[in-house]
């Protein structure tokens, strides 16, 4: 059984358009792995929480002891085993919701998520491929600083492979969202066939 995390950094619960290019993506890559098990983590429901000086201390401890039972590294190991990371965000701010980042900062551990030796960083994860949904008001091409972002990441994780699926210029006059939506849409399940 393929395992799939699903990272809902969609801000708004109702009406998000990320969320409707995730939700066919995610139909479409069940229906291509029957046997996928999707796991949703919906970030804006509290899951993660930023750091503080005392929990950066007691995560230190944690790993200087090698206790990898905290509870803290729960979404790292979550993370680390799955075998498909999406991961749906708005495009705001040349980049994504800052929910994600929070989400990055708990899972980012050395000797969780990634090691690091005299060549750099090399990563610990067994995921297969990362993929990256956005939507944007505006124009995104050129200048998608988000998904470099997380192309990094994934390398950095053990993750090689990366895609990205986007719609844009969605909230420009003359533009229409619909039709923009429905050609985004349509991208995804081409990338099925």
């Amino acid at each position: 059984m393929e395992k799939v995390l699903f990272l809902d950094a969609c801000i708004r619960e109702e009406g998000s358009r990320t969320k409707q290019l995730c939700e066919v993506y995610l139909e479409e890559f069940c229906k291509a792995h029957p046997d996928a098990e999707v796991e949703r983590l919906v970030l804006r429901d509290g899951v993660v929480k930023t750091h503080t000086l005392e929990k950066l201390e007691e995560r230190d401890a944690c790993v200087r002891a090698g206790n990898w039972d905290h509870p803290m590294f729960d979404l790292g190991k979550q993370y680390r085993d799955a075998d498909y990371i999406i991961i749906g965000t708005p495009y705001w701010d040349l980049s994504f919701a800052a929910i994600l980042k929070v989400y990055l900062e708990n899972i980012m551990v050395a000797d969780l998520t990634f090691g690091c030796n005299d060549q750099g960083f090399y990563g610990l994860c067994k995921g297969k491929m990362m993929t990256y949904i956005t939507t944007g008001g505006g124009v995104i091409d050129g200048q998608n600083y988000g998904y470099e972002y997380m192309q990094a990441i994934a390398k950095m994780t053990g993750i090689d492979d990366t895609e990205c699926f986007y719609a844009q210029n969605l909230d420009i006059v003359g533009f229409d969202a619909d039709a923009i939506m429905e050609e985004a849409k349509e991208m995804i399940r081409e990338a099925f066939k």
